[in-house]
Order: structure tokens, then C-alpha cells, then sequence
């Protein structure tokens, strides 16, 4: 049987070349440019080409909620503009595939395998198709943790700006061009763009929550909206949010602090207190010894 994995292996490929190379020329003959696209990540990079053959096929196949629900995350990471839904669950399989090529050929080589070496070899194929979604995941940690520092700083620009006199807009610009590059930036700059084209704010703000899928936007865009519908004070429901993110960021600062000792147990005890034990028993030892209260084969094992 195993002489004949060579071969279906062979014959998937060829098959796989041949389609390939038609589905390329019948997209090539329609290609459109894509300069509206940012900077893909280097994992989409090295396998684009791949990606880009079967992305159409298999975006028929999905379901309209997981096309969504993949559209969702890679809007939370920033990076619905640089992959589309379809291509990031296209790159799933592509990297599934090629984690299976490796897996075979660390199996096909010729030197001897330990039962813990075949084990690492086999969870390499699935991580292969759920690398994508791990890398996607620490985008979006770590974006979502800029957002927590910018946006306290947008919101006292803002009640700043609008303290000065300057209507809700006017102010959002101001602050926008005073902020460092980021996703704050970036975001609240596409919200002002909408505006600006003519969109209602009300419905440009749900829009920027939801592509940012974060509970202090949530509650800003939440905050903003009644207070439109109740004709409340922009600039206080501003001022109070400020405070609120900074409460926030403070207590997430002190909460971390105080999981520092508990994170920090597992290594002493794993390290240190072993070491400890030891020079301490030694000691022990040795001075049992020199009772004759220990037995010699122990006494041995020190020598």
C-alpha cells in the first residue's frame, strides 16, 4: 500500500497543476487592478498565487453566515482591505495541504523516528489548517490593545476641539490629524470620510463598531446615538467617556499587576524551589552523615 502513495500523490498534483492553469487563464483574461488592496501579510504572500486560483471556487461553497463571520474578523484585525473572507478560508486548506506534503516527507525520510518524533510530525497537519486562524487571533489581541491606549487621547482631543467651539465634524478632523498612525486613526478616519460623502452619522457609527468589534466603541457609538435621540450634550457625554476609558485602562493596568505574582509561582516552583530543596537536603545529608545515622549506599551517592 505504501508504494502507492507516491503516485496518488503525483497524480494530485498533475491534476491539480492542470486546473490550476486553466483557472488562471480564464482569470487572467479578466483581471482587474487591485490598488484599493493594502499590504497583504507574508503568509498570504507565499501562497497567493495558489489562493487566488481557487478563492472564487470555494467562496460558492461557503455559507452566507461563515462568510460573514470570517469578514467580521478580519475587519476586527484590520485586515479586511489586504485578504478577503473567501481567500483567508482558502489559505485554511492551501496550508493544510502543504503541512500534509511536509509531514510526508519528514515520514519518507530514511532515518529512525521515535514515537514522540511521529507524534510532533502528525499535530503538524492540523496546525497547518489552523495557523491562519491563530495568527488572525494575535491581530486582533494586539490591535485591539492600541485601540485601548489611542482612544482615550482621541476622546480628550475631541472635548478639547469642541470645547474651543468647533462643531462635532470639524472637532473629529482636528483630532484625527493630531493622532499618531494606528487604528484609531485609521478607523475614525474612514468614519469621517463617510460622513463627509454623505452618510448618517448614526448609521456610520454602528458601521465603525462593527468593524471594530470592541466594547469601548461599542459603548462610545452607543453613548453618541442617545445622546443625538435625547438631544443630550455631545461635549459631556465626551468628557465622560474620557474618564471612563481612563478608569479602565487604569484598572486593566492594576489588574495585570496583580496577576503578576500568580504568573510568576509556576516558575519558582518549577525552577527555583527544586534547587532550594536540594542544597537543602544535601546539607541534610551531610550532617546526618557524620552521625552515622544515614545509610552508607546514600552517602555514596554524594561522594
Amino acid at each position: 500500500m505504501m508504494q502507492y502513495i507516491p503516485i496518488l500523490l503525483m497524480s494530485s498534483a498533475m491534476a491539480v497543476a492542470a486546473y490550476s492553469l486553466v483557472n488562471l487563464f480564464l482569470k487572467t483574461r479578466g483581471k482587474t487592478k487591485e490598488d484599493w488592496r493594502d499590504p497583504p501579510p507574508l503568509i498570504f504572500r507565499l501562497f497567493k498565487p495558489v489562493v487566488r486560483l481557487f478563492a472564487s471556487d470555494v467562496r460558492s461553497a461557503m455559507s452566507d453566515k461563515l462568510y460573514g463571520r470570517i469578514n467580521t474578523r478580519l475587519s476586527t484585525g484590520g485586515m479586511n482591505y489586504a485578504i478577503l473572507a473567501e481567500e483567508f478560508f482558502t489559505l485554511k486548506f492551501v496550508c493544510l495541504i502543504f503541512m500534509c506534503i511536509i509531514s510526508y516527507l519528514l515520514f519518507s525520510m530514511p532515518t529512525e523516528q521515535g514515537g514522540e518524533v511521529k507524534l510532533i510530525i502528525i499535530a503538524m497537519i492540523p496546525l497547518g489548517f489552523f495557523y491562519p486562524d491563530i495568527w488572525l487571533n494575535d491581530k486582533i489581541l494586539r490591535r485591539r490593545n492600541r485601540v485601548a491606549k489611542e482612544f482615550p487621547f482621541l476622546l480628550d482631543l475631541l472635548v478639547l476641539s469642541m470645547r474651543a467651539g468647533l462643531n462635532y465634524s470639524t472637532s473629529l478632523g482636528q483630532a484625527i490629524s493630531n493622532l499618531p498612525e494606528g487604528p484609531v486613526k485609521e478607523e475614525f478616519g474612514k468614519l469621517l470620510r463617510e460622513i463627509r460623502a454623505g452618510k448618517v452619522r448614526r448609521q456610520a457609527l454602528l458601521d465603525l463598531a462593527g468593524r471594530m468589534d470592541t466594547k469601548s466603541i461599542h459603548n462610545f457609538v452607543a453613548a453618541i446615538n442617545q445622546a443625538e435621540e435625547t438631544g443630550g450634550e455631545i461635549v459631556e457625554v465626551l468628557t465622560l467617556q474620557a474618564e471612563q476609558r481612563r478608569t479602565e485602562r487604569f484598572n486593566q493596568a492594576e489588574e495585570q499587576a496583580n496577576k503578576a505574582p500568580v504568573k510568576m509561582l509556576l516558575p519558582l516552583v518549577l525552577f527555583l524551589f527544586p534547587i532550594i530543596f536540594m542544597l537543602i537536603g544535601f546539607v541534610l545529608v551531610v550532617k546526618l552523615s557524620e552521625t552515622n545515622f544515614v545509610p552508607p549506599f546514600i552517602v555514596n551517592l554524594l561522594v
